[in-house]
């Protein structure tokens, strides 16, 4: 049996500090949300830049608190992983939930949704039917803030102008785990309350 073995960084703030202490990374803990990019569970960069802006982000909402980076071994058995950068696996997975949806459609189940609460609403129904623990995504954004592109005005629009029309994205690989045991040594990297201002 192979195995999956990814250094993943979670971003947060020091609120979060004694929880994660306690609890570790645990899913079933987390925040529940209609519309998480790939389902419900613990989120994970691969790159610590990006979970340091995210920390930063989340600390900037919570006033008091400071940004916090916590690197982990994220370790699943291949086939409790999906990962949508495998063409292989995309096809497996659209396969997969049509036969779902065309369900659902027949039944007349059929309920609203947003794009992004019916991509959630599938990520978790995968996730449950086909005792996948790990899903591996890149998404393109025409914007990142940690790149040092500008946030607002003439240039920003510009930027996403060419992004589109060039069809040039920022890459951005978020790892979602919906069980805690793939969760290993997790250690604090970066500590904002350890910084001298």
């Amino acid at each position: 049996m192979r195995l999956m073995n990814l250094q993943g960084y979670h971003g947060t703030c020091s609120f979060a500090k004694e929880s994660i202490a306690q609890h570790g990374f645990d899913p079933a803990r987390t925040h529940y949300r209609q519309d998480h990019w790939l389902g419900q569970g613990v989120y994970f960069f691969l790159s610590q830049e990006q979970a340091y802006w995210w920390a930063s982000s989340i600390s900037s909402h919570n006033r008091g608190s400071t940004p916090l980076i916590y690197q982990v071994q994220i370790t699943a058995p291949d086939g409790k992983v999906l990962n949508l950068d495998d063409n292989e696996q995309v096809a497996l997975f659209f396969s997969r939930i049509e036969a779902a949806y065309f369900q659902a459609l027949k039944e007349d189940k059929q309920p609203i949704f947003t794009n992004q609460t019916l991509r959630a609403l599938f990520f978790d129904y995968y996730k449950k039917e086909y005792g996948v623990s790990v899903i591996v995504a890149t998404f393109q954004k025409d914007c990142v803030r940690y790149a040092g592109v500008p946030q607002h005005g003439e240039r920003l629009e510009l930027q996403k102008e060419l992004a589109k029309r060039l069809g040039i994205y920022f890459k951005e690989t978020q790892v979602c785990v919906s069980d805690k045991l793939c969760i290993k040594e997790t250690a604090i990297v970066y500590d904002g309350e350890d910084e001298v201002i």
